[in-house]
């Protein structure tokens, strides 16, 4: 009976560890995030007025901030501290941040997270690298940068282009070919029946 006891509270104690202010916190600056550029995507990414996009600039460096703030003292979060949850918001945060040397220094904390199996994902971990390599005038790894201006999915310079798919595999991500059908049908730029998005 006490067996079964404990094995009933092992996974209350393991959620118990969740840090559920700090959690509540990064969740929060994310769906401030998510809500403004849901109102910035229905508008069009091009005919968005100057007031909603100087929004998202201000929330951005607002959440930069508040970031940081929960970062002092620390280096970065783990799954254990936020969830899985917790850890996708605190990425976004990092990702729309307009302070590259910030982005800079949280890149080889989130290596190491996404190494650790923290909660942090290949996928994310190339999207920062690929950001940060673009702002400095270098190619792309993984040809996570694409520009969509002018109704083709136009991808950012790549470094090697004919191993890319291995650097994305290691990364557990898709095809660049399968990514770019992917955002053709994503942006309303082409229908490709095969590919459900739900």
């Amino acid at each position: 009976m006490r067996l079964f006891f404990l094995l009933l509270l092992l996974p209350f104690l393991a959620s118990a560890k969740i840090d559920i202010a700090l959690q509540s916190q990064l969740l929060q600056m994310a769906e401030v995030d998510q809500a403004v550029r849901k109102k910035l995507s229905d508008a069009g990414w091009h005919d968005a007025s100057e007031e909603l996009r100087n929004k998202v600039i201000t929330i951005d460096k607002q959440n930069t901030l508040k970031l940081k703030a929960l970062l002092s003292g620390r280096t970065w979060f783990t799954k254990s501290e936020v969830g899985e949850d917790g850890m996708s918001a605190a990425f976004l945060i990092v990702q729309h941040s307009a302070d590259y040397k910030f982005k800079e220094k949280m890149l080889p904390l989130l290596k190491k997270s996404y190494t650790n199996g923290e909660g942090i994902t290949g996928q994310e971990v190339a999207l920062l690298t690929d950001r940060i390599r673009i702002n400095k005038g270098q190619k792309q790894l993984y040809g996570t940068q694409a520009d969509i201006s002018t109704g083709k999915v136009i991808f950012e310079p790549i470094e090697n282009p004919d191993t890319v798919d291995s650097r994305r595999a290691r990364m557990k991500m898709p095809s660049l070919a399968l990514y770019k059908k992917l955002l053709e049908k994503m942006y309303g730029l082409k229908e490709h029946p095969d590919i459900d998005l739900d």
